[in-house]
């Protein structure tokens, strides 16, 4: 003989708590993904135009030397590291509080040839975006 409490119910409500852990399961794998795929995104829009950055600051450089880079990008010098900062629309600041990207110029040269080294970094994690030797030769 069956009891009334014996209808199925229990089970029922089992199997919906499983399908329930199981969708919430899924869903949190999809917005990890998400997540993932948009700090991706992020990384490869900075890096793009970290470079593009790199390139206008060498050719800057050497079309124009230093007071190039002083007047066209604000550029500082920390001893004998320029340094270049940008807000995130990737725009020239002087001021480091306001930047969100920072560029650090190190340059050398002999008799016939100055080459500079352009590293580009993310403030807010220290995160190396781009880097670039460029080379000139000096005219006399």
């Amino acid at each position: 003989m069956k009891n009334k409490r014996d209808s199925g119910t229990a089970m029922f409500l089992m199997e919906m708590i499983a399908v329930v852990c199981f969708f919430i399961l899924c869903a949190s794998v999809c917005i990890l993904a998400f997540v993932k795929a948009n700090h991706l995104s992020c990384l490869a829009k900075d890096t793009n135009y970290a470079s593009l950055a790199a390139e206008s600051v060498a050719e800057i450089w050497k079309a124009e030397d230093e007071e190039g880079l002083e007047t066209r990008f604000l550029m500082s010098k920390d001893q004998e590291t320029g340094v270049i900062y940008w807000d995130n629309q990737w725009n020239p600041v002087e001021d480091e509080k306001a930047a969100d990207y920072r560029a650090e110029i190190d340059l050398a040269g002999s008799d016939r040839v100055e080459e500079a080294q352009i590293r580009i970094r993310r403030i807010q994690d220290d995160t190396e975006l781009f880097e670039l030797d460029a080379k000139k030769i000096r005219r006399h």
